[in-house]
């Protein structure tokens, strides 16, 4: 298969099955999609339209309508109403590629992005051991008295 092949399939697979974005409630869902609402309207020649809370609608500079783009179950999808989509697609992939993490990063706060290390990874399952044992040790002093 050629370089040109792939690239071809790998578009087409898009726009049939969607960008997974691991998203993880409708919430972070709705805010991923006004975020890419505000990116429309400010950094690109595309006018959007908020259709839903999670569909955007696309026009070109002609105020002709190029493309539906919905997030559901955490994914986005393409729904392309000419055969030209592929600015839009660019633009949606450079979206994902700047703000994707920051997004995420705003939603669940910076802890869920965090790198541990080894020692810290160790002692937090030394502190979970040592919280497992206290809760031992008081369940048996319940009984003693019996």
């Amino acid at each position: 298969m050629s370089g040109g092949d792939f690239i071809s399939m790998s578009i087409k697979n898009i726009l049939e099955n969607g960008i997974n974005l691991y998203l993880e409630s409708p919430e972070e869902e709705q805010q991923y999609v006004l975020k890419l609402f505000e990116y429309f309207d400010t950094k690109t020649e595309f006018t959007p339209y908020l259709r839903s809370e999670m569909t955007i609608e696309v026009e070109g500079s002609d105020l002709q309508l190029i493309v539906e783009l919905m997030v559901t179950q955490s994914t986005l999808f393409f729904i392309p109403y000419k055969n030209d989509v592929f600015d839009v697609f660019t633009e949606v992939l450079k979206f994902i590629a700047g703000n994707h993490e920051k997004i995420i990063r705003e939603f669940r706060g910076i802890e869920e992005n965090k790198i541990e290390t080894i020692e810290q990874l160790n002692e937090l399952k030394y502190e979970k051991t040592e919280e497992e044992s206290e809760e031992e040790s008081s369940d048996d002093d319940d009984y003693e008295w019996i």
